[in-house]
């Protein structure tokens, strides 16, 4: 039998929208330049980004099945490369090492959600369902 809709299906929803918006804001405004106390800072804030966007993107399930956290992945590998491959159309820089630190970051987020789907029960689930 099907389970009542969590009260949380819609806020995470709108995180994750906004959050989406957000993201390709900032990846695709022209001339942005992140400085920090190391060259590859950028490198360490796009695996961070992805990694909260894949999360983000679990939790709000769109994608549910036995299969859910792989497409999760998937889904998540094909937003990095569009993002990467559109930058140019907004004078960015297409970067082969930001697209593989987006990629870590995907993979950093399925295995939190791996790791937390095996200590915490009611994520097994599905906090948008």
């Amino acid at each position: 039998m099907n389970q009542p809709a969590s009260p949380w299906r819609t806020p995470v929803r709108i995180a994750w929208a906004l959050y989406t918006l957000a993201l390709l804001t900032a990846t695709h405004w022209p001339g942005l330049v992140v400085d920090g106390p190391v060259d590859w800072i950028d490198k360490i804030i796009h695996c961070g980004v992805f990694c909260i966007w894949t999360c983000l993107f679990y939790m709000s399930g769109l994608v549910l099945g036995q299969r859910r956290l792989l497409w999760t992945v998937l889904i998540g590998f094909g937003y990095a490369i569009f993002d990467e491959t559109t930058q140019p159309m907004f004078d960015r820089v297409f970067d082969l090492l930001d697209l593989a630190a987006d990629a870590l970051g995907v993979l950093l987020a399925a295995g939190l959600i791996t790791a937390t789907r095996r200590v915490w029960p009611r994520f097994r689930g599905d906090l948008a369902e």
